[in-house]
């Protein structure tokens, strides 16, 4: 099987947008502002949802729904952020989101037990690692080249504690 966590970084590079402009006040355009200009991390409340609005949900509404039409028909800010995410700010990672093996042994024995997961993870490997890589821009987790702060499962994911199994 081919299903390997080192999937990720080609279409990082490949994927970043240009992000339109907001509609202001009296209908004047105003700059939405995002990586690379100014790093997420750096982005303020308001910058940040500006830009998931006009850059990151249209994007990732794209991928999700050319994977599964159906399933993906409405896709909201909680289909990634989960429920009460106003409450709780929106954070990352999601406490509704499948929490995923926190190993490469016990996340690849899943991969080969779950009918499921090989159709899951190339999705997310290939397509939604890369495309929020690139929205965010900051490298894509590589597993034999391992760098600080690149966008990995656990952007999204919570990980299970060690010594958890999974469902």
């Amino acid at each position: 099987m081919r299903h390997t966590i080192g999937w990720f970084s080609l279409l990082a590079v490949c994927s970043l947008m240009t992000v339109p402009g907001a509609v202001g006040p009296a209908g004047a355009t105003a700059k939405v502002v995002g990586p690379p200009e100014i790093a997420w991390k750096d982005m303020t409340p308001k910058q940040q949802r500006a830009y998931m609005k006009v850059a990151v949900m249209p994007k990732m509404k794209e991928v999700f729904q050319a994977f599964d039409a159906k399933k993906f028909k409405t896709f909201t800010c909680e289909t990634c952020h989960g429920k009460g995410a106003d409450d709780r700010k929106y954070k990352m990672p999601s406490p509704d989101i499948h929490p995923l093996p926190n190993t490469p042994e016990a996340f690849m024995a899943m991969v080969k037990s779950e009918p499921t997961w090989p159709k899951w993870t190339k999705f997310m490997g290939e397509e939604v690692v890369p495309a929020m890589g690139a929205l965010l821009a900051v490298p894509v987790f590589d597993p034999k080249k391992p760098v600080e702060g690149a966008f990995s499962c656990g952007g999204c994911h919570k990980l299970e504690k060690v010594g958890a199994s999974a469902p």
